[in-house]
């Protein structure tokens, strides 16, 4: 009886942690709301895989529209494939494809092609919605094919400086990001969890 006890106790356990985790966010602009992310955090047989879907509509120098789409597959705790697109009015902006072959990530951006040997990737930008980058100096970006700097600001506040150069920064509570204040060219955007 004991047994069956402490059984199902390490089996809820496993499941909790196991389980689907669906984040939806309210993408902002000026206090208005121009579109949603989805993000999944799903299970798989060896490790997880990170879904991000953003769809934005907004009237800045026009009519826009931006879709973003890239899923990043972990197994044993390392990034094993991610892909990133994303694209404004129907012509592709971003394309991106990282495949680790066993001995190095082969990386390839917007049709340029890189390799990444000696090192492994276990937190990317995916990872940042569903896990606090507590102790993390650096992640990896799936649009960029490239490492980038993360630093806390204040207690559970990150910024992530890009490649090109601009910042995000990241709130966290117990884990979870809340929202994440971005920079664009010509506006900044909040992404703001959505409170069920």
């Amino acid at each position: 009886m004991l047994f069956i006890k402490w059984f199902s106790i390490v089996l809820l356990g496993f499941l909790s942690d196991s389980a689907p985790q669906s984040l939806t966010y309210d993408i902002v602009v000026n206090d208005r709301t121009v579109g949603q992310m989805q993000v999944a955090t799903l299970p798989t047989a060896s490790g997880l895989q990170y879904q991000v879907n953003a769809d934005v509509r907004m009237h800045i120098l026009g009519e826009r529209r931006m879709i973003t789409n890239f899923t990043s597959t972990y197994q044993n705790n390392q990034l094993t494939e991610a892909r990133f697109h994303d694209q404004l009015n129907g012509k592709t902006r971003h394309d991106a494809l990282v495949r680790w072959d066993g001995a190095a990530y082969r990386i390839k951006v917007n049709g340029e092609q890189s390799q990444l040997a000696n090192r492994r990737v276990t937190y990317s930008t995916a990872s940042l919605y569903a896990q606090e980058p507590l102790g993390i100096r650096e992640l990896f970006s799936e649009r960029f094919g490239q490492f980038c700097s993360i630093k806390p600001l204040a207690n559970h506040t990150y910024e992530l400086t890009m490649p090109d150069g601009r910042k995000n920064r990241y709130h966290y509570v117990e884990g979870i990001c809340q929202k994440v204040e971005a920079q664009q060219a010509l506006f900044d955007v909040q992404f703001r969890l959505r409170r069920n």
